[in-house]
């Protein structure tokens, strides 16, 4: 995420592209980082909210495409193979069979099924218009919501290191009081015993005589 927070909304877009094509890399992280540069001033919400969606539906969608030529292809290329091994086939494609783009909506807010069911949803040749219609209907619902997860986190962030900032400030403050209480206590208790001592230095010479 620093990476992210350190660069631009062109990083975030590209981050969000690769994503997408199944390359492991949190999705969200970037949709976070997004809002935080937001709350920032390195952007605009209108900005980022536009190149966010527009990084995830490209990602999505080049998945999807790439997996609808191939078609059943799919299946021998290494990415496919790891997103969709054969023991999880089966199940996805009985719930693809079934719920049709209510999964692809459905997948699109769930970060370890979304490649998988994108992919499936490609082989077995879904239509693109459709494809993206449910996949965007899905994002204008979690983009917007996780960026203002990211931006009010970063307030929060921003309001717990001031905090910490103030309380650091009197802890040194207190701490410094409290080292020179302490050692103007021990100069007077130094005193004090110098005091005693030359006070009964003439009483025991007196005794003496």
């Amino acid at each position: 995420m620093t990476l992210l927070l350190q660069g631009s909304m062109v990083f975030v877009f590209l981050w969000l592209v690769f994503g997408g094509l199944g390359i492991p890399v949190p999705e969200d992280i970037a949709v976070l980082s997004a809002g935080v540069l937001v709350h920032r001033g390195a952007v605009s919400w209108e900005v980022a909210l536009g190149v966010v969606l527009a990084g995830v539906l490209v990602g999505d969608s080049m998945l999807f495409f790439l997996a609808r030529r191939l078609g059943a292809r799919a299946f021998e290329r290494p990415l496919f193979r790891r997103l969709l091994p054969v023991e999880r086939r089966a199940r996805l494609n009985d719930l693809y069979a079934r719920y049709g783009g209510r999964l692809v909506f459905l997948a699109r807010h769930v970060a370890g099924l979304r490649g998988a069911v994108f992919a499936m949803a490609g082989i077995n040749g879904m239509a693109p218009r459709r494809f993206l219609l449910w996949d965007a209907l899905a994002a204008c619902i979690s983009v917007p919501l996780t960026m203002a997860l990211g931006y009010f986190g970063s307030l929060h962030v921003d309001r717990v290191r001031a905090g910490v900032a103030h309380v650091e400030h009197w802890v040194v403050l207190i701490g410094g009081l409290a080292a020179l209480g302490y050692v103007a206590w021990r100069n007077r208790h130094k005193l004090r015993g110098g005091l005693t001592r030359s006070r009964q230095r003439p009483m025991t010479s007196a005794l003496g005589r």
